[in-house]
C-alpha cells in the first residue's frame, strides 16, 4: 500500500484528481518568508523537512516569486520535474504538497537549517534517529511508510521505503493522508487522532 498521494501521482495523468484534500482550511503558524539562498535552477532546490519550506515558500503559502517553480505554478496546479526528482502541487494558489524521489532528487534536504544527506541507502533507523518515532508506521508486504504529523496534524511528512529497507520517497503535504478517518482505517491506525503534540 503506497501513500494515497504517491499512488495517485504515479497512476493518474489528470491534474484535477492528483489529491483529494477535502479537509477544511488551515491557518498556518508562520506567515513570514524564510531567508534561504535559492538558485533559479531546479536542481538546487532546498527543502527544509522541519520547517516545511520548499525553496523559500512555506507549505500552505503562495509560491514566492523568487522560487524557480513559482512561475510554472501560476499556470498549472502541478509541476512535475522527473529530471530533478520532485513534484510540487498547489491548491487554491497555495503550495499544497511536495513529493521527492530520493534517488533522482538533485537538491538539498535541510533539518533545522543544516544540510541533511538522504539517499537511497538511508534506512528507517537513520530517519527515526533524526525525526524521532513516527506517529504511525505502515507495513505492507515489503513496503514501509513512516508517517509524521506536525502543526496540530495540519502537516504530514512521509518517508517511504519501497523494499522495506532503503528510502525511496519523501512526501510533505498539508492535511495529509492520515487526517482522514477512512484513510486511518485503511492503514489500520489504532492510535488516537489527533496525535499528541510533538516536542
Amino acid at each position: 500500500m503506497r501513500s494515497a498521494l504517491h499512488s495517485l501521482l504515479l497512476s493518474n495523468g489528470t491534474r484535477g484528481l492528483i489529491f483529494d484534500l477535502s479537509m477544511g482550511l488551515f491557518s498556518f503558524l508562520n506567515t513570514d518568508r524564510q531567508n534561504f539562498d535559492v538558485s533559479a535552477s531546479d536542481s538546487r532546490l532546498s527543502v527544509d523537512l522541519t520547517k516545511f519550506i520548499i525553496g523559500s515558500t512555506p507549505l500552505g503559502k503562495e509560491p514566492w516569486d523568487g522560487d524557480s517553480f513559482a512561475k510554472h505554478l501560476e499556470q498549472e496546479v502541478t509541476l512535475k520535474s522527473e529530471q530533478y526528482g520532485y513534484e510540487l502541487g498547489v491548491k487554491k494558489g497555495k503550495l499544497d504538497y511536495a513529493f521527492f524521489a530520493v534517488k533522482d532528487f538533485k537538491g538539498t534536504f535541510l533539518v533545522k537549517d543544516k544540510s541533511l544527506l538522504l539517499s537511497s541507502t538511508t534506512d528507517r533507523e537513520e530517519i527515526i534517529s533524526i525525526f524521532g518515532e513516527p506517529y504511525w508506521t505502515d507495513f505492507d508486504d515489503s513496503e514501509i511508510i513512516l508517517f509524521y504529523e506536525f502543526q496540530e496534524s495540519a502537516t504530514e511528512l512521509q518517508f517511504e521505503f519501497p523494499d522495506g529497507e532503503h528510502l525511496g520517497f519523501i512526501t510533505l503535504m498539508k492535511g495529509g493522508v492520515l487526517s482522514k478517518q477512512d484513510q486511518r482505517e485503511s492503514y489500520g491506525v489504532t492510535k488516537p487522532w489527533p496525535p499528541e503534540k510533538r516536542q
